[in-house]
């Protein structure tokens, strides 16, 4: 098998950090655009 070999042991520990930090990402972005957008829009005030 491919995955059994040396050269490749590197990602199955780098794998699940990336997916973590990816994610955190994701959900960062998503938190501040409805904290700094949505929010400030729907009560009223204007977003610059």
């Amino acid at each position: 098998m491919i995955f059994a070999d040396d050269q490749f042991k590197w990602f199955f520990w780098l794998a699940p950090i990336l997916m973590v930090v990816s994610i955190f990402t994701i959900f960062g972005l998503f938190g501040g655009y409805i904290r700094k957008v949505l929010i400030p829009k729907h009560r009223g005030r204007r977003v610059e």
